[in-house]
């Protein structure tokens, strides 16, 4: 393969994203963009005489080095927090994702509902000592309510003193299976990523 004709436009391309991404560590740089550039240069290689036109179109196919460097870091922010259990770490990487298209806003919402049911178990727990009148779990003919301010609601508290620590364990539940599901989402998506 005679790659001669792209070696200044490859340089120039990878100049630039090595550039993007110089504030990443030297050795996760360096592998990413040695791999990226095989990726280029086995493309240039399917096609005989690779010219000009060639190889301006494989790196238009790839992408510009500002959309390749804000992907890379994505996918960094995103296999960091996959192995994380912590919800703002999670929130925080899935907010950068929401802001980079619709799947990664639909997965924030997501986690954001998830993450607020479990709070407001938690708050609930917190505040039943405090308003046993008020807080608990109301069941009456027609509604289930958690709370209820500055009247109690209608109803017969059916866990009376249970009501804490069943809170606890229900926004321990909701926070664990958020951050469980949105990191299988994450993976998931990180797989089709690849086979595609």
């Amino acid at each position: 393969m005679n790659t001669a004709a792209c070696n200044p436009k490859l340089d120039h391309y990878f100049g630039q994203l090595e550039s993007r991404l110089s504030d990443l560590p030297k050795n996760r740089r360096e592998d990413f963009l040695l791999e990226l550039r095989a990726h280029v240069l086995d493309r240039l290689a399917q096609i005989a005489v690779p010219g000009d036109e060639d190889c301006d179109a494989v790196l238009k196919a790839l992408g510009t080095p500002e959309e390749i460097a804000r992907q890379y870091r994505l996918e960094l922010l995103l296999s960091r927090s996959s192995w994380k259990v912590s919800p703002l770490a999670v929130l925080r990487t899935m907010l950068r994702w929401a802001v980079a298209g619709v799947q990664g806003w639909l997965i924030f919402c997501l986690a954001l509902v998830g993450y607020m049911f479990s709070a407001c178990f938690y708050i609930a727990a917190v505040l039943k000592p405090f308003f046993p009148h008020n807080v608990g779990a109301f069941v009456s003919a027609h509604s289930l309510n958690l709370a209820r301010f500055p009247n109690p609601p209608a109803g017969h508290d059916v866990l009376g003193p249970y009501f804490i620590p069943v809170s606890g364990i229900l926004g321990y539940l909701f926070t664990l299976g958020t951050t469980l599901l949105i990191r299988w989402i994450n993976r998931r998506s990180r797989i089709l990523k690849q086979l595609l």
